[in-house]
């Protein structure tokens, strides 16, 4: 076992020096940059999981796309018209903080798939109505909600999420599938309702979730921890400013 993990951290290390030499003889391309990439890689596939193939070529995939976008800033506002382009072969699922997208006219009805109050314990109707769009990604942003549905409980939670991504998957078996993180509330809300601490270990199972099923995790959590001030008034919600943010972060991590 260890002599096939040390087989596939070399072949790893041999994908990524190979990226680091492409990126160096580039026309224009910095030095700088460069050396600055690889070291960012190498200190990366140290944390890979070397106990699954299908691990560490999801793990590639996912350093592949983000060298692909280079020094895409995350901070940076697009317009309206950019964004629609950007996810017009990708639609997104989720809760009321979802419905955001479409309330502050960032993306368009025909992208989004949202219902105040979303819950996977309730939204099935979504998810068959997602799927038989065949989109060429697929965005869910659930929890937040489930916290209280499912009482507390992270494992019910990904059970029935877990059914949910697979059912899509049937219908729509092309379709890249991210998952994003519950966004954390702020911490009135959790002091006006408790059980809401737990998102932090709904977000664990979520992470694992996408491991199990070769899923992409997209952890939003920094928007909100950086920037208090996008919170709505009940501390659950967002205000306008922090949807760029949030779809900035999914076309990172998608490699859109």
């Amino acid at each position: 076992m260890k002599q096939k993990k040390l087989i596939l951290f070399l072949i790893v290390l041999l994908i990524l020096v190979s990226l680091f030499l492409i990126n160096l003889f580039k026309q224009n391309s910095s030095a700088d940059y460069s050396n600055r990439r690889i070291r960012e890689n190498l200190s990366a596939i140290t944390t890979f999981d070397y106990s699954k193939v299908t691990t560490i070529e999801s793990e590639i995939e996912k350093l592949e796309r983000t060298e692909a976008k280079g020094t895409f800033d995350v901070t940076k506002k697009l317009t309206k018209e950019q964004y629609q382009k950007i996810f017009s072969t990708s639609i997104i699922l989720g809760d009321s903080l979802t419905e955001g997208l479409v309330a502050y006219d960032w993306l368009s009805s025909d992208q989004v798939f949202c219902q105040i109050g979303g819950s996977i314990l309730h939204n099935d109707d979504l998810f068959t109505s997602a799927a038989q769009m065949y989109p060429h990604n697929a965005f869910f942003s659930f929890g937040v909600n489930d916290i209280g549905n499912f009482s507390g409980s992270a494992k019910s939670f990904i059970d029935k999420y877990s059914e949910l991504i697979k059912a899509f998957r049937k219908t729509s078996p092309d379709t890249r599938i991210m998952i994003n993180s519950i966004a954390p509330p702020s911490q009135s809300a959790i002091d006006g309702k408790p059980i809401l601490g737990k998102y932090k270990s709904f977000n664990a199972a979520l992470k694992q979730m996408c491991k199990d099923l070769n899923l992409i995790y997209i952890d939003n959590s920094y928007i909100f921890e950086d920037h208090p001030d996008y919170y709505a008034a009940d501390g659950i919600h967002a205000n306008a400013d922090y949807y760029p943010y949030w779809m900035n972060n999914m076309i990172l991590k998608a490699g859109l």
